[in-house]
């Protein structure tokens, strides 16, 4: 009998994240957790983060009519919102859904690119698929998620004539995101591996977590 395979979906507000995140998804499981048996499907766009944050249920539910799916994260840009708060309140929206299926909500602090910051010396001077990335000098110091504009300083540290395109830079800058860095560095970043951890511990033990667990009105 074929064994049938575990997938997590994700969903995401913005066109980069769609190859970007599984890719992400797919680096945290292998390097981290050593997992190589978990499947992570095509993500659920919401094209913008209005949308996602209106229709969050719906989304949801699109997630979870997807073949093997085991589990849903949804990961959203908090941009000038408490990440926290953020979080906490859709996954109170989804914890009322009464799914079959555990959720964890994410939000990066700011944008995705914070992460990009957080690993700043293993991204810089590399390729990004045959095109030029961040020179070689780019630096950065500071709180890597008090920074507003990360995609305009991306741009900025470019190479020459290159400007930061999110649909045909994020994935290949993810690529290169060390772990270790990127959890030392940030936050939410930390948060998104803790995420992750809870999933694949709810999928191995046959519970439903929906995450983060906050105190419910």
């Amino acid at each position: 009998m074929h064994k049938s395979v575990s997938a997590i979906v994700p969903v995401v507000e913005g066109d980069g994240e769609v190859e970007a995140v599984p890719v992400l998804i797919r680096k945290i499981l292998r390097e981290q957790f050593g997992r190589h048996d978990i499947r992570v499907a095509s993500p659920k766009p919401a094209h913008g983060k209005g949308t996602l944050l209106r229709r969050l249920e719906d989304y949801l539910e699109y997630a979870i009519m997807m073949p093997e799916c085991q589990a849903v994260l949804v990961l959203i840009d908090a941009d000038d919102d408490c990440a926290k708060e953020l979080s906490f309140t859709l996954a109170h929206r989804a914890r009322r859904m009464g799914l079959k299926i555990s959720v964890a909500i994410v939000c990066a602090t700011r944008e995705y690119e914070a992460w990009f910051l957080a690993s700043l010396e293993s991204i810089r001077g590399r390729p990004l698929k045959g095109r030029p990335g961040l020179s070689d000098s780019a630096h950065f110091s500071g709180p890597v998620e008090e920074l507003t504009g990360v995609k305009e300083w991306l741009t900025q540290h470019m190479r020459p004539g290159r400007a930061y395109k999110e649909t045909s830079d994020q994935a290949p800058l993810t690529e290169y995101i060390d772990l270790k860095q990127a959890r030392a560095r940030s936050r939410s970043f930390r948060r998104l591996c803790h995420a992750l951890e809870e999933l694949v511990q709810a999928m191995d033990k046959g519970y439903v977590v929906v995450t983060p667990q906050g105190v419910e009105k």
